[in-house]
C-alpha cells in the first residue's frame, strides 16, 4: 500500500507539469496583456517601460521557465496592476472558496446518499419515483440559475436571508452560515443530484448480488444487510463521482461567487481577467489545480483501503 500511495503522488508531478504548459499557452493566446488594464489614456513610452519592467517583452519560453521556476521556489509572483505580493490575495480569497466548497460537498452528500439508498430500497415506489424525479431536476438546473432564484424568494420577497456579503467564521459562525447557506445550496444542488443517482444505481447493483441476497435469506435486520454488507462495496462508484465532482465544485465557485459577490479565488479569477492581470490568473488556477489533483490522488488511495483487490490488480 506504501508503495502504491508514493507512485500515485509521484504521478502528480507530470500532470501538474501539463496543466501548467496548457494553462502558460492559453494566457499566452488571448489577445492583450496587463498592459493594457493600464487604461487608454497612458502613453506608448509608459507601457513599454511598464511591459520591461515585468518582463512582458521576454520570449514566452523565457518567461514560462521563470514562472514554474518560482512557483516550484513558493514564489507565486506580484500582481502586476497592484504590485503586491499574489501569495498575500491567495491567503485572503482561498478560505472563501475552501469554505464554499466544503458546504456544498457536505450538505450535498449528507442529502445524496440517503436518498439514493432510500430510492434503491424502495425501488418502483413513490419514494424512489420522487427522489427520481427530484435528482433529475436538480442536474438539469444551472448553479447560477438557482442561485438568483433564490436570492429573488428568500432574499428579496421573504427577507429571510442576506442576499450578498460575506462574514468571516472567526467574526461570527451565525452570520457567517446565514450568508453561506444560499451559495452553498446553489453550487450543491447539482453535485447532490449527481451523487443520488450514482448511489441508487451502485446499490440497485449491489442489492442484486448473491451474497446480498444469501445474507437476506439469513434473516438478518435490513439495516445490517444495507450498512454492513451493501454499503461498502457500493462505495466504490459513490466515492469515484464524489472525487469527479470537486472540480466541477470548484469551477462552479468562479460562477457562484460572482453571483453572491463573495470575495473567493473565483471572482478574483474573474477580476484579474478582466484587467488581463495573467500572473493572478495562473496562480490561482494552478492551486485549483492542485487542489482537485491531490482529491483525485486521494479518491484512488481511499478505493483501494476499500477494497484491497483494487490495489493488488494495480500492482500487478
Amino acid at each position: 500500500m506504501a508503495k502504491k500511495i508514493v507512485r500515485k503522488v509521484l504521478l502528480m508531478l507530470p500532470v501538474l507539469f501539463l496543466v501548467s504548459i496548457i494553462l502558460f499557452t492559453l494566457m499566452e493566446v488571448l489577445p492583450g496583456d496587463a498592459a493594457y488594464g493600464l487604461g487608454s489614456d497612458v502613453s506608448d513610452e509608459y507601457i513599454q517601460q511598464f511591459r520591461e519592467e515585468h518582463g512582458l517583452d521576454k520570449p514566452a519560453y523565457v518567461r514560462y521557465l521563470d514562472w514554474v521556476t518560482n512557483m516550484l521556489k513558493g514564489d507565486f509572483g506580484v500582481s502586476l496592476i497592484s504590485g503586491l505580493p499574489i501569495i498575500d490575495r491567495i491567503k485572503v480569497r482561498f478560505p472563501v472558496t475552501l469554505e464554499l466548497t466544503l458546504l456544498s460537498m457536505i450538505v450535498a452528500v449528507v442529502i445524496a446518499i440517503p436518498a439514493g439508498i432510500l430510492s434503491a430500497v424502495k425501488r418502483n415506489t413513490l419514494p424512489d419515483y420522487l427522489t427520481s424525479v427530484l435528482a433529475m431536476v436538480g442536474v438539469t438546473i444551472p448553479p447560477f440559475w438557482l442561485g438568483m432564484l433564490m436570492v429573488l424568494l428568500f432574499s428579496i420577497t421573504l427577507g429571510w436571508l442576506p442576499a450578498s456579503g460575506y462574514v468571516e467564521l472567526t467574526e461570527s459562525v451565525s452570520e457567517n452560515l446565514t450568508r453561506m447557506i444560499m451559495p452553498a445550496l446553489a453550487l450543491g444542488t447539482q453535485f447532490a443530484a449527481t451523487v443520488t443517482r450514482q448511489t441508487r444505481s451502485a446499490f440497485l447493483e449491489t442489492l442484486d448480488q448473491d451474497y446480498i441476497v444469501t445474507a437476506k435469506a439469513k434473516g438478518l435486520p435490513q439495516r445490517v444487510v444495507i450498512w454492513k454488507h451493501a454499503l461498502r462495496n457500493a462505495l466504490i462508484p459513490i466515492v469515484t463521482t464524489i472525487g469527479m465532482q470537486t472540480g466541477r465544485l470548484f469551477g462552479g465557485a468562479v460562477v457562484i461567487e460572482t453571483v453572491f459577490t463573495l470575495p473567493g479565488i473565483g471572482r478574483e479569477i474573474v477580476n484579474s481577467i478582466l484587467l488581463r492581470d495573467y500572473p493572478v490568473v495562473m496562480a490561482l488556477i494552478m492551486i485549483v489545480a492542485f487542489i482537485v489533483i491531490v482529491i483525485n490522488t486521494l479518491i484512488d488511495i481511499i478505493h483501494g483501503l476499500i477494497d484491497p483487490r483494487i490495489s493488488q490488480s494495480q500492482q500487478r
